[in-house]
């Protein structure tokens, strides 16, 4: 695109999701080598306690390797959720979409994305977004050319668009 804007926002992207993914893979998945230490670690604790039958290791197992994920969901759910905020347009569309679709999100990923259903921030610089944006798709050099008044505080905004308040000029 032009400038690279394209490019600054691909690297925003995966400078936001890459530790996110690090952080899922480092910590939950089999081929990391914390989780591999751990399940040896969690063998060999079970292999030593003789007190502690093989069905209440299992379950043990089962509910740390869940608290793992909620912490997992807790921590990155919000990091996530702000990289959509800051990149704006499709990623909040995109958060709108996870937030009621019937894939299987994770629920601290889901009670975020909801509040983008009514909740999405406006772009707050009128001068260097907005006002440039009108003026190129209206096909003018300056807005009072057609306009008699716009107020430069959005009266509601989307996940691709906002609204102002303006009054056209009588001629």
């Amino acid at each position: 695109t032009e400038n690279g804007l394209g490019f600054k926002r691909e690297a925003r992207f995966w400078s936001d999701v890459g530790p996110v993914l690090f952080d899922y893979w480092w910590n939950s998945f089999t081929s990391s080598p914390k989780v591999k230490l751990r399940t040896v670690i969690g063998n060999v604790m079970r292999s030593s306690l003789s007190d502690v039958t093989e069905m209440e290791g299992a379950e043990q197992n089962a509910t740390f390797e869940q608290r793992i994920k909620v912490d997992l969901h807790e921590r990155n759910a919000p990091r996530i959720f702000n990289s959509m905020l800051s990149l704006g347009g499709l990623y909040i569309k995109l958060g709108q979409v996870l937030s009621v679709t019937a894939l299987p999100i994770p629920e601290q990923y889901r009670v975020l994305f909801r509040t983008l259903q009514s909740n999405v921030p406006n772009s707050s610089d009128f001068d260097l977004v907005v006002r440039p944006t009108l003026e190129s798709e209206l096909r003018v050099t300056d807005l009072n050319e057609i306009f008699e008044y716009i107020d430069t505080t959005p009266i509601g905004a989307a996940s691709i668009g906002q609204a102002h308040r303006a009054t056209l000029k009588s001629t």
